[in-house]
């Protein structure tokens, strides 16, 4: 019998710092879904964040960040993750912007909802049991 393979939300920090750089526990996330080890789990909201800051200034600075590169991660996200419609309305984030991140998790009935964002999400602990974690106790708990 098989095993399904972890759902994963993953903030945005998360995200943008494994497509960025090539180590370190981001990346080795990234890496894992690539490889069919983990799903990521999307909703409209956060492709659209993921889109949003991968074009801000400060990130595009870094020469990997091309539109070209843009343009396959927009691919990625369309045809490669699972999309999920969001129907809670989880109000939990002291940012409501972060909200989007616990209803797709909800939603997409996540097994962990990974993040940098110490202040916001990380302090939850969890969503109706989804643990939030960092990426690094994200490693850790997937055995990456």
């Amino acid at each position: 019998m098989s095993v399904d393979p972890p759902r994963l939300v993953i903030d945005t920090n998360v995200f943008v710092s494994g497509l960025i750089s090539a180590s370190g526990a981001p990346a080795k996330i990234l890496r894992a879904i690539r490889q069919n080890r983990a799903i990521h789990v999307v909703s409209d909201p956060i492709v659209e964040e993921y889109l949003r800051v991968l074009d801000y200034p400060r990130i595009r600075k870094f020469e990997k960040i091309s539109d070209e590169f843009i343009a396959t991660i927009a691919a990625y996200l369309i045809y490669q993750t699972h999309r999920v419609e969001l129907t809670s309305n989880v109000r939990m984030s002291r940012d409501p912007d972060d909200d989007v991140f616990l209803q797709t998790a909800v939603d997409g009935q996540a097994s962990l909802l990974i993040s940098g964002d110490k202040t916001d999400l990380l302090s939850l602990t969890a969503i109706e049991d989804i643990p939030i974690v960092t990426a690094r106790e994200a490693i850790v708990r997937l055995g990456l």
